[in-house]
This record gives structure tokens, C-alpha cells and sequence, in this order.
């Protein structure tokens, strides 16, 4: 089987969202690319909704022992906008891409993105944002469940994804693992003339051959027959 992509195996259901305002994500990409994006995205909104620089504060976000902020802020198009990007990066450092990937602290960017907002005919360039992007582990895919068996999907493509892997349909984590028993095999695969193969080369290896030891030959055929005499 090809290796589990994002792009064709998980963007159905997880949308990689960020922002209330926004109905769509961020791109599946490097925290760089993420950046610029949200970057991008919070300054087109905010030169098209400049009435929300006045910030209202939030009683549910409130926290006991923590100093009340002011009722209201009046901030800067820059500042609001350096604010819901870390905000959105927090949200997905936290929560989203960890689902999948593992966050490591790095160096602080020192790279200003400068991009520009339109605010009627003219060109208003806010000071680049920067921030402190985490390096991102590869998600840990298991690629292949069997090392000392093999399986051909190709062969049994007559048959539904549930005939065989029926948890499937109620399966709610993506830490399920849902390969079939042995038992669903011997539905088909046993001994008799109704049935498929069943012995045990059908699915297994014996010889991992990348570990073999070299040797240095010392029979001839003649020899082993007759015990080297």
C-alpha cells in the first residue's frame, strides 16, 4: 500500500482551522509557509474590517488570579494582526498539529515578512511579523504492519473494505488499529478445494536475507551427499 498523505487521507475531516472569522485552514506545510499565511490572511481581513481593532475583552477568557485586562483595547492594525497570529499559532502548536506531529522548540525567526494590505488606493505595508516557529517531526506512520508477512490488496479487490476490516464503520480514533485476525482469513483461506491457499508460505516469509552472515564456501555437492567422505 502507498504511504497515508494528508492531502487524500485526512484533509476530509480535519480542517486545520484557525480563526472563527475564516472557513477554511491553513496549508499542510512547513511552520515557515503557516506563517506567512496567517500573516497574509488576518491583514486582508482586518484592512477589510477595521472596526475590529477596538477589542472588546472576553469575561470567558478571565482567569482567576490573573490581573483583569482593560474593557475595551484600541489597537493597531499591526498589533491585531501580531496578535491573532500568535494566537492562531498557539491554537494549532497546541492542539491541531499535535494530534499528528511532534513540536520542538527552535531558534526565534529572525526574518520580517513584509507583505502588503490594500486599504482603498492605497498601499499600507505593516512591519513584519515575527515569531518563534517550532520544528515539526514527520508524523510517526506505521508503513508496514506485518514485517514477516505479506498482503496484496490487488488480490482480493472483489471484496468491500468492511468484508474484512468491519470496525471500520465504528471506529472513532485514529489510534484504532483495524487489521483483521487471523479468523477473517480462514473465511476463505483453508484447507479444501472450496477454499483459497492456506499454507503457511501463502502469507509468510522465512529469510530476512538483508541480515544474512557471508560465508566462505567449503562443500561441493558430491561431499554434502556423501557426508564430506
Amino acid at each position: 500500500m502507498a504511504p497515508v498523505k494528508f492531502a487524500n487521507a485526512c484533509a476530509a475531516c480535519h480542517l486545520l482551522t484557525f480563526d472563527k472569522r475564516f472557513d477554511f485552514g491553513v496549508p499542510h506545510d512547513k511552520p515557515e509557509v503557516i506563517h506567512t499565511f496567517l500573516v497574509r490572511a488576518f491583514r486582508e481581513y482586518i484592512a477589510a474590517h477595521a472596526s475590529e481593532v477596538r477589542v472588546r475583552r472576553d469575561p470567558g477568557r478571565d482567569l482567576t488570579g490573573k490581573p483583569l485586562p482593560p474593557e475595551v483595547r484600541i489597537l493597531t492594525p499591526a498589533q491585531w494582526v501580531t496578535e491573532r497570529t500568535a494566537a492562531a499559532e498557539d491554537l494549532l502548536g497546541r492542539k491541531t498539529c499535535k494530534q499528528c506531529h511532534t513540536l520542538t522548540s527552535s531558534a526565534k525567526s529572525s526574518r520580517g515578512i513584509e507583505l502588503s494590505v490594500r486599504q482603498g488606493n492605497d498601499s499600507d505595508k505593516l512591519p513584519g511579523v515575527s515569531a518563534e516557529l517550532p520544528n515539526v517531526a514527520p508524523a510517526n506512520i506505521t508503513l508496514r504492519w506485518m514485517p514477516h508477512a505479506k498482503f496484496d490488496h490487488s488480490q482480493h479487490e472483489g471484496f468491500t473494505c468492511v468484508s474484512c476490516h468491519a470496525k471500520a464503520l465504528t471506529s472513532t480514533e485514529s489510534s484504532d488499529v483495524l487489521l483483521p485476525g487471523i479468523g477473517t482469513c480462514k473465511k476463505c483461506h483453508a484447507p479444501g478445494p472450496e477454499h483459497a491457499e492456506s499454507r503457511c508460505f501463502g502469507c509468510h516469509t522465512y529469510h530476512d536475507w538483508s541480515k544474512r552472515k557471508e560465508v566462505t564456501p567449503k562443500f561441493t555437492l558430491p561431499a554434502l551427499r556423501t557426508g564430506g567422505r
